[in-house]
């Protein structure tokens, strides 16, 4: 019997109608034949509410406390999914990440995942039952509850699905597959039928919120399909696999919004101690070396976080500053003549009047940074001058 994980995010759980609809979805994948588990997030504006009144009483910083609160929306959900399939006749059963034997390390509010023990879901299985797992949190060896930051739960679906070898993981959220840049922003975006998991990584680290890159890594390491789809819509979505070729070298556009860019100056050397801490804490970084000036391109989020551990190791640098007024928009794909596509990429701004911070070469594509108020603007000319405005469905072989 096949083995197929389904995980539903916050906008496709958001209410008691929806989860009735979400119900449907995960009946019909169980009267196909098929073992199912499901994993879900906490319904839409759960989170937010619950760092709201976090806030409202502390500074939050107490990490710790903070997934102790957080981890309660997910617990919510599964609860009220579950007994919806209840009622429908189906057997279900609700797990938390520590009742599913998700094991992570010990950094609250960014864990990552270590090992997962699925005895007990493989148990719950063989009754006949679909387990319906929180997604978004783990526990430490030491027993402490953790949550795994953003994207939590496509990570958590991509890692049980790795675990029991799954033959697929569908990826049910509020839009229908993923697009050559956020169709949001950029109206002639095209959805792609299939990507590779190397192509929908490069979408994912820079800066596309389709898929979190902890979620393809753990399906790429154990050829797991993923397929990102809607839940709101039928429809087949976007098939991300080893096994989707394309004949395109630009993939296509992404852009991040809120982004700052942290320049420690005076570095020789000194600045490893630093990367390696940022790198103890799971905060992502894109990084610029240039002579003894390093820039580390941050998400706003992260500015506090990164400014406190930059400053413990004040002897490793002269000083360091901090920009919060820019964007990145990157051109995805492989690259070969790339100090064409820079020269291309610059000239276009220049043409179109777009500030320009900087633009630079990494092994996903190209970057820039652009006056935060041009990025949606940069994001569109870009997508045009590199021939990605749909014209008909795009083109991959599957």
């Amino acid at each position: 019997m096949s083995i197929v994980v389904q995980k539903f995010g916050g906008t496709s759980v958001g209410s008691t109608d929806r989860m009735k609809r979400v119900a449907g979805y995960i009946v019909k994948e169980k009267e196909k034949g098929n073992d199912v588990v499901v994993v879900v997030s906490a319904m839409a504006k759960t989170t937010d509410t619950l760092v709201k009144l976090a806030g409202e009483l502390s500074d939050g910083s107490c990490k710790r406390e903070m997934d102790m609160l957080l981890s309660t929306g997910e617990q919510v959900t599964i609860s009220l999914l579950t007994m919806v399939l209840q009622h429908r006749g189906v057997e279900a059963v609700s797990l938390t990440g520590r009742q599913a034997g998700i094991q992570t390390d010990d950094v609250f509010g960014n864990a990552k995942i270590t090992s997962i023990d699925t005895g007990r879901i493989k148990s719950e299985l063989s009754m006949g039952r679909i387990v319906v797992v929180a997604g978004f949190q783990g526990v430490t060896k030491d027993g402490e509850l953790t949550t795994l930051g953003r994207g939590g739960s496509d990570t958590t679906a991509a890692a049980l699905a790795s675990a029991l070898h799954a033959d697929r993981c569908d990826i049910y959220t509020d839009v229908d597959g993923v697009y050559t840049s956020d169709p949001r922003v950029v109206s002639r975006a095209a959805k792609i039928d299939g990507l590779s998991y190397n192509d929908m990584l490069r979408f994912a680290t820079m800066g596309a919120n389709v898929l979190h890159p902890r979620a393809i890594k753990h399906a790429r390491e154990h050829h797991v399909p993923l397929i990102v789809r809607s839940s709101l819509e039928e429809g087949r979505g976007t098939v991300i696999s080893g096994k989707v070729q394309r004949n395109e070298a630009i993939v296509g556009v992404a852009l991040q919004e809120e982004v700052s860019v942290l320049t420690i100056h005076g570095c020789d050397g000194g600045e490893s101690l630093i990367l390696y801490d940022l790198d103890s804490h799971h905060i992502e970084t894109e990084r610029i070396k240039h002579r003894q000036d390093l820039a580390l391109i941050i998400k706003d989020q992260d500015v506090q976080a990164v400014k406190k551990i930059v400053t413990q190791y004040h002897q490793a640098y002269t000083h360091f500053d901090i920009r919060e007024d820019v964007s990145k928009v990157c051109v995805i794909g492989s690259i070969h003549s790339s100090g064409e596509v820079k020269e291309k990429v610059s000239n276009v701004f220049h043409d179109y009047h777009i500030g320009k911070v900087s633009v630079w070469e990494s092994s996903v594509g190209l970057s820039a940074l652009v006056d935060r108020s041009d990025v949606e603007k940069a994001a569109r000319i870009l997508h045009m001058h590199f021939g990605l405005d749909y014209v008909e469905s795009k083109r991959a072989v599957l």
